[in-house]
């Protein structure tokens, strides 16, 4: 299971996974997640890590620099990070896109 798969599982049991520090993984809320995830999320800590890193700083990024709603910028950082293959940009998450720029 990749690291991806494995944020979509927790996902699926309704419960939220996030990075708690630089160093350190938070499901909340707790005792949902079944001890074969636990271990798999352990086991992909290191990718998970970084996963996360990443959907906070997409997060941020649509929120503060496009001006989306909290709620609607982790939506969109969520699809862009869980996307299977590299993902080819948008103003939202702050990655290149394809569109003109306007001066």
């Amino acid at each position: 299971m990749t690291a991806r798969d494995l944020i979509r599982a927790v996902h699926t049991h309704g419960v939220t996974i996030a990075l708690h520090g630089p160093e350190h993984i938070l499901l909340a809320p707790p005792g949902l997640v079944p001890s074969d995830l636990r271990q798999a999320i352990r086991e992909q800590r290191e990718a998970l890590l970084t996963l996360l890193e990443a959907f906070e700083e997409r997060a941020a990024i649509a929120e503060y620099c496009s001006g989306l709603p909290r709620s609607e910028a982790e939506a969109v950082a969520w699809s862009c990070v869980l996307e299977e293959q590299e993902h080819a940009g948008c103003a939202a998450c702050g990655l290149p896109d394809t569109a003109d720029t306007i001066l």
